[in-house]
């Protein structure tokens, strides 16, 4: 039997064709989807679960220490861990956005707390009264407390770390953020922040429940102290009072000057006197102690108001 063979000149047989650069492009295309396909599952399996764990099986004390201190048990553990890294860890999420969240859902909490539950004062003293209980000084105060800092992740902030133990030393010789000489560091305040917006995330965004855990964290029963800045509900208007007084009995505008002015640490405090051309002659009397030149010259006035009861001029 004869066999023949037809060489090409290329070399290759007739009857098979070689590849298109289309159909490679393709086939490299479907090939580099299926690779970040499967790179994607591998990572969110690592997120969702290995990492999870990892995190769970390496820092079980740090989340029992903070959950006791929170008295709240977290679903996910990740959002405390969030809330305690600082900016520094760049290979984590860093506590900014937590804080964020927890900054506006503290404040509101606080203010819905205090407009239920105080009702004789206005909006401007439940506005003052909001801030003084979560200002950041406040808040400095009370993570010092709770010795929050020993749980702050952070990498390379040497001079932050020395400031934060001088501010915790300093607490806790004074206790007190009024009379207190060294300056509160922002982290303190900023991690409690970040903790009430991971328990509030945790919580599926629920303010009250929210509350309900925080008012022990904050302190509540200090933070009711504050009212006592205001005096009592009598002073509130005693300008207007007088000065519509001193119209009816065609006396004298009233008069107020500031007697005293002094920078404390964190805030400022101002006495006002006030005094009224009456009838028998010039009165006056100088107010308390008040943060607010309003509230001191509210004061001047309802003390002069009480002189003038007491002596029968009205």
């Amino acid at each position: 039997m004869e066999h023949h063979f037809t060489q090409l000149d290329d070399g290759a047989s007739a009857d098979v064709k070689p590849p298109s650069n289309f159909g490679a492009a393709v086939a490299t295309v479907l090939l580099a989807l299926l690779l970040q396909i499967f790179w994607r599952c591998c990572r969110s399996i690592y997120r969702n679960h290995v990492k999870k764990y990892k995190f769970s099986n390496m820092d079980r004390s740090i989340i029992a220490a903070v959950e006791k201190i929170l008295k709240y048990t977290f679903e996910d553990k990740r959002l405390l861990k969030e809330a305690l890294t600082h900016s520094s860890c760049r290979e984590d999420m860093s506590y900014e956005r937590l804080e964020f969240i927890g900054d506006a859902a503290l404040g509101l909490a606080v203010a819905t707390h205090f407009f239920c539950s105080e009702p004789r004062l206005n909006p401007d003293q439940l506005t003052r009264l909001r801030k003084q209980s979560v200002s950041n000084e406040r808040l400095a105060l009370v993570a010092a407390r709770h010795k929050l800092h020993r749980f702050i992740r952070s990498k390379g902030t040497g001079p932050l770390n020395d400031n934060v133990r001088k501010y915790v030393d300093a607490v806790k010789q004074g206790d007190d953020h009024k009379n207190l000489t060294v300056r509160s560091p922002d982290i303190l305040a900023d991690i409690v922040e970040a903790l009430a917006g991971a328990v509030y995330l945790d919580l599926n965004f629920d303010l009250t429940k929210l509350w309900t855990i925080f008012k022990d964290v904050l302190m509540i029963d200090e933070i009711k102290v504050l009212l006592e800045d205001f005096g009592s509900s009598e002073i509130i208007g005693a300008q207007d009072e007088l000065y519509g007084l001193c119209g009816k009995r065609k006396w004298g505008k009233p008069v107020y000057s500031l007697v005293k002015f002094e920078r404390c640490q964190y805030e400022k405090i101002y006495v006002f006197s006030v005094e009224v051309e009456t009838d028998v002659g010039v009165c006056h009397h100088k107010g308390d102690e008040k943060l607010i030149p309003r509230d001191a010259r509210n004061s001047a006035a309802y003390l002069l108001l009480r002189y003038l009861q007491q002596v029968s001029i009205i």
